[in-house]
Parts: C-alpha cells; sequence; structure tokens
C-alpha cells in the first residue's frame, strides 16, 4: 500500500513539473513575442536559449532520478525477505542477510549496505561453497535493486545480466523484466 502511495505521490510531482515547465515555456513564448517588435541583441537570444536548455536539462535529470529509483522501490519488494531466509542456513548468515535485504526494501543505510552486498556477491560466486553460496542470486537481486535505489543503472544491468545468465536462476524471469524497463 505504502508503494502504490508513493508511485501515485511521484506522478502527481512530475506531472506537476510537467505543468510549470509547459507554463515557464509559455511564458518565455509570449516575451519571445513581445520582445520581437524589439531588435534583441544576440547575447538575449542565447541567454534566452541556454535558460531553456539548462530547465530541459534539469528536467530530464530529475525524471530520470525519479523513474529509477522509483524502480528500486517497486522491484524491492518483488522477493521478500521473509521468503528467503528462513533460518535454515548458518545463523550469521541469516542475520546478515536478512538485515541488508532489509536495508535495501527500506532504501536505508544505501552506502554501507551497497558496499557489504558486493563483497557478499563476490563471494557467494566464489568456485568454493560457503555460507552465502545458497543466497547467490538473492544478494545479487537486492544488489541490483540497492543500486537502483541510489540510481545507479549501469551497475545495477551489469548485475542483472548476470542473473539472467545464470541457467539454474529461478529470478531470472523477473531480472530480465526488471532489465528491460531500465
Amino acid at each position: 500500500d505504502t508503494l502504490k502511495q508513493q508511485a501515485e505521490s511521484m506522478a502527481r510531482i512530475i506531472k506537476g513539473m510537467k505543468v510549470l515547465g509547459d507554463e515557464h515555456d509559455k511564458q518565455l513564448v509570449e516575451q519571445m513575442k513581445a520582445s520581437s517588435d524589439k531588435k534583441a541583441s544576440p547575447v538575449r537570444w542565447i541567454s534566452i536559449a541556454a535558460s531553456f536548455a539548462i530547465i530541459l536539462t534539469v528536467g530530464y535529470h530529475i525524471y530520470d532520478y525519479s523513474a529509477t529509483t522509483g524502480l528500486g522501490r517497486e522491484y524491492a519488494s518483488a522477493f521478500p525477505t521473509s521468503s528467503i531466509i528462513r533460518g535454515e542456513e548458518d545463523n550469521d548468515v541469516s542475520v546478515t542477510l536478512t538485515a541488508l535485504f532489509d536495508n535495501v526494501a527500506n532504501g536505508e543505510d544505501l552506502d554501507n549496505t551497497i558496499e557489504q552486498l558486493e563483497k557478499l556477491w563476490t563471494l557467494s560466486q566464489s568456485d568454493t561453497y560457503n555460507g552465502y553460496t545458497t543466497y547467490e542470486p538473492y544478494i545479487g537481486w537486492n544488489l541490483a535493486i540497492a543500486y537502483l535505489r541510489d540510481n545507479d543503472k549501469k551497475k545495477a544491468k551489469s548485475v542483472l545480466d548476470r542473473i539472467i545468465d545464470n541457467e539454474k536462476c529461478a529470478m531470472k524471469e523477473k531480472a530480465a523484466e526488471l532489465r528491460t524497463k531500465i
């Protein structure tokens, strides 16, 4: 329910930004029409064009940031921690992963969480079995989601590609779905 509310709020914000942008564009056009009777200097036209370019660039980056972090929030609940960690494995492993996965789901302490998940992602893929090997796809999934929540699409795509390429991975369809949305 919270995700739905957040998505609706984000949609309202984006719509509001578009309305404000349209109003600003309309004002610029009116100002340009009003000043067309007067001879405008090239500096003035350049400054108007530069202002318009800055507004478009900032608007795009805000939209892109919102869309990327929104995907992270949306897909964070795709594999709930309670369905992944059942406490059957080493208790230290389950406690560590539960805390990290909950941080990802809640968007908390992302820098530290990403750093730890990167280490565990590498460890889980090692040739020798360890307590994290069983959770390799889930560690990767949560790492990709954390990257998205941190607005790092390139790293998220890289991890998702690795999950998708894993023949034995049950979550490869969900990973492919998310990969196409990025």
